[in-house]
């Protein structure tokens, strides 16, 4: 499993994006990678690199759809390839 941090927002829409990232994470949610939402960014989980950057495009897409000019998408990607790596066991060897 490949573990991936995304945060992705639109640049000049005012200080509340709240509903921009509502529209990423759904367009996430519909691309079928596992999304775990969080205060500051989400992690999302795929089988392969393709889904996830195909889960990043259609994320920032759709706040583009939405009417932004300009959006900043920033994707950090865990590809471990020795285990099975999950977001939550990641957790659980942390507690």
């Amino acid at each position: 499993m490949i573990i991936a941090e995304l945060s992705t927002f639109p640049i000049g829409e005012g200080t509340s994006l709240s509903k921009y990232v509502k529209a990423a994470i759904k367009a996430l949610i519909d691309s079928g990678v596992k999304v775990i939402p969080g205060a500051m960014s989400t992690v999302i989980e795929a089988e392969t690199l393709d889904e996830i950057f195909k889960a990043t495009k259609m994320a920032h897409e759709a706040i583009l759809k939405m009417g932004a000019k300009r959006v900043a998408t920033s994707l950090r990607i865990d590809d471990r390839r020795d285990v099975e790596a999950t977001a939550e066991k990641k957790l659980r060897a942390i507690k």
